[in-house]
């Protein structure tokens, strides 16, 4: 599979809730950078490992309800996938994400997001 296929793939598992399919396309040494101080935003901060993936990736559903994110449209370039994201969540609609990612022996090693953290912060659960 392409590096783009398993971006897409990863964003239709995220879409679905299929956990499983999503850990299925992420490396052991996965690094998710969310830019921002750590402890300022909830998911601020450098995520090594799968495991620290997994313990931020499951804070979003107590921090937005019904949070979606929707590609829109992708640019890969060898192992680097980069794409244009829409995402919503309750008091976060029409919002504009932009990820980036890199694939290494078919699993995904590294994401970088650039979110909308005003909104994201405007639409947190209280």
């Amino acid at each position: 599979m392409e590096a783009k296929d398993i971006v897409k793939k990863g964003y239709e598992c995220f879409g679905k809730g299929d956990m499983e399919g999503l850990m299925s396309l992420i490396h052991d040494d996965i690094e998710w950078t969310f830019p921002g101080k750590e402890g300022v935003h909830p998911l601020s901060g450098i995520h090594k490992g799968k495991e620290n993936y997994v313990k931020a990736l499951s804070k979003i559903p107590g921090i937005w309800s019904n949070f979606h994110v929707k590609p829109d449209w992708m640019i890969s370039e060898g192992n680097k996938v980069f794409v244009k994201v829409d995402a919503s969540a309750d008091g976060m609609e029409n919002t504009i994400f932009g990820h980036y990612h890199e694939v290494q022996d078919g699993k995904l090693i590294k994401f970088i997001t650039f979110d909308d953290t005003l909104s994201m912060a405007n639409a947190m659960k209280k």
